[in-house]
């Protein structure tokens, strides 16, 4: 399963007056029980820390990026039903200070351990570029935060820049008074692996900051379903597997379990019903046995197609007593015909 792009939810601007940021997660479709969930927050001081509370579990931070002036935090955690309407709350640990708050969701991350490598640094200019990180697994997402404070009011910063390559999902900015800072997020374009990072965020004011670089890995991928619309694919062509069993309860269509280029072996297809078993093999196939033991088969005209270069398919058909709605277009010779075993 891939990992999708970092969508938004939503972001505080607090102001000096405030204690505390909130945040409230959707219920309105947007989040989802096995998201993952991201909330991070700036303040302009680097004397003091944030705690996290709200929501239907516990938070894991994912580290500190503090210095003097400045400080970020940020933390995640996997969605369960709970969490859908929750606020919530980033709080200093000591007296009222200016802060942005940013939440935000990430699908088809893998639950036990969706981010595998976190890292941040620090920089006082124009540019943050987001720390380098190595090793990364296969079909990962990237995901750059950066940030930036200063104790004056002015020049506040008003819009930040992603790099090459990286999509901004959002930026916010605190607009008057004392302590001024803002904040952006974005992630890659695509799914990435091995060395990520260096990435270069551009502000339109330099100011003292941070910037963090983030892997998400992806979910792995289960399927488990009672009823399969599409099986037109099962394996990819280049594929030679050797026996399948397919046991589902219904199967539409079953045109293609295997792509033409194959040469599988024995496959023992059990559902209650066949709606469509024209070809359960492409004609190209030289198959080896084929047991077909359904409750029912509509229709069973052509269980292999007919131009098999001169094959002979030893085939047995385990059906109640033959009727006339039973077609075979070939000699009675190759056909076994019988009541159920």
């Amino acid at each position: 399963m891939a990992v999708g792009q970092l969508v938004h939810l939503a972001d505080t601007v607090t102001l000096s007056s405030s204690s505390s940021a909130a945040a409230t997660i959707p219920n309105d479709g947007t989040v989802a029980a096995g998201d993952l969930l991201l909330a991070a927050c700036v303040m302009p001081s680097g004397s003091r820390t944030f705690s996290i509370s709200g929501g239907a579990g516990a938070w894991t931070s994912l580290g500190t990026a503090m210095q003097s002036g400045h400080m970020s935090q940020l933390w995640w955690r996997i969605a369960e039903a709970g969490d859908l309407g929750a606020t919530i709350t980033v709080t200093p640990n000591t007296g009222n200070i200016r802060q942005v708050l940013l939440l935000g969701r990430v699908r088809g991350a893998l639950a036990s351990n969706p981010v595998t490598a976190a890292s941040n640094t620090s920089a006082a200019a124009t540019t943050k570029t987001t720390p380098s990180l190595g090793s990364v697994g296969a079909s990962s997402r990237e995901i750059g935060v950066v940030w930036d404070s200063r104790g004056a009011a002015t020049p506040q910063t008003a819009a930040w820049t992603a790099p090459a390559g990286h999509t901004r999902r959002a930026q916010a900015f605190t607009t008057s008074g004392s302590g001024a800072c803002s904040a952006a997020w974005g992630d890659s374009d695509t799914t990435v692996s091995g060395t990520i990072g260096s990435r270069v965020w551009t502000a339109d004011q330099s100011a003292l900051g941070s910037a963090w670089t983030l892997a998400v890995a992806p979910a792995e991928q289960t399927v488990d379903t009672t009823r399969i619309e599409s099986t037109a694919v099962l394996y990819a062509p280049a594929l030679a597997p050797g026996p399948v069993t397919l046991a589902p309860a219904r199967i539409e269509p079953t045109n293609t379990v295997y792509a033409p280029v194959l040469a599988p072996g024995p496959v023992t297809v059990t559902p209650d019903r066949l709606e469509a078993a024209a070809v359960l093999y492409a004609p190209a196939l030289a198959p080896g046995p084929v047991t077909l033991a359904p409750a029912r088969i509509e229709p069973t005209n052509t269980v292999y197609a007919p131009v098999l270069d001169g094959f002979d398919p030893d085939i047995t058909l385990t059906i109640g007593a033959p009727t006339s709605a039973w077609a075979v277009a070939a000699p009675a010779s190759r056909w076994e015909v019988g009541p159920p075993c």
